[in-house]
């Protein structure tokens, strides 16, 4: 797919669904319609305020790519980093001004491509990226830009999709492609629902089947990713990230997060330290923290 029109889908889909927005029927961007995807978001991903916290934030100039709904740019600037937040889309952006306006925090959202910054040279103490830069059809241009704008000895912090995860070895290029199979079989939908999977997107990945019978590795892996109707996503090992952010100092390069929440009954009666342990070793997310030399 042409680049540029990829990165059009992507700008089309997060316009439509911000992430983390359906984490909460309460009235939209309301301050408990904010204090609710917060508590979800952390109760299922306590490492996210972990790994945010390992950062000193105090008087730092902090420049976030991606800020969804602002759930972790307001305990950015709780901690004390002097915000500016950009995302590709226009809903996110307002999403994020919303947020910081309904609790009277400092900050500017703008709606910005992640592959052309319009910041001059060494304007940030520190980039924050969490689950955003596997979704750019250009990375590459993302993280040029990303070591441009930061100053020497400038802290990154990103997440990636970790391809040695057992979400994606296990789940998605096996036991996904297996239930794809038997989506069209009576009773199969109420089956895989017990399994966590919503009904909605089963029914949505049971038509994509209908119209396309083959699809590419990379296709197959963004529609199970986020949603079926995700235009692009990508996954990274070890080596893979260090690779991808080869112009920085990479000083930590670690995994988190099994997401219980896929296994039924199975998952629900694991242990937290269980699922800890689990997401230590082959979790979804892999967090790089890094510095430009």
């Amino acid at each position: 797919m042409d680049s540029v029109l990829a990165q059009e889908r992507v700008r089309a889909y997060w316009d439509g669904k911000p992430c983390d927005s359906e984490l909460s029927d309460r009235d939209r961007l309301s301050r408990e319609y904010f204090l609710e995807i917060e508590r979800q978001r952390y109760q299922l991903q306590p490492h996210i305020p972990e790994v945010i916290s390992k950062i000193d934030w105090r008087g730092k100039r902090v420049l976030e790519i991606g800020s969804g709904v602002g759930t972790d740019a307001r305990n950015i600037i709780g901690k004390g980093g002097i915000y500016t937040g950009i995302n590709v889309d226009r809903e996110s952006t307002e999403a994020t001004s919303r947020a910081l306006r309904a609790f009277s925090l400092p900050g500017t959202a703008l709606q910005c491509d992640a592959t052309s910054l319009d910041f001059p040279e060494n304007t940030f103490d520190v980039v924050y990226s969490f689950g955003v830069l596997h979704h750019i059809p250009e990375a590459g241009k993302a993280v040029a830009e990303i070591h441009r704008v930061l100053k020497p000895g400038g802290e990154l912090l990103v997440m990636l999709y970790n391809r040695t995860s057992i979400n994606y070895v296990v789940e998605i290029m096996f036991l996904r492609k297996l239930g794809l199979r038997i989506l069209s079989v009576p009773g199969a939908i109420a089956l895989l629902r017990l399994m966590g999977f919503p009904r909605e997107k089963l029914e949505r990945h049971k038509e994509l089947r209908r119209r396309q019978r083959r699809m590419s590795v990379e296709e197959w892996l963004s529609r199970n990713t986020d949603g079926p109707d995700n235009p692009y996503s990508r996954v990274y090992g070890a080596q893979e990230t260090a690779d991808f952010l080869t112009v920085f100092r990479v000083k930590s390069n670690e995994v988190y997060f099994f997401d219980h929440r896929h296994w039924g009954p199975l998952g629900r009666v694991l242990p937290e330290n269980v699922r800890r342990v689990l997401g230590r070793h082959w979790g979804w997310h892999r967090i790089a923290y890094a510095k430009k030399v």
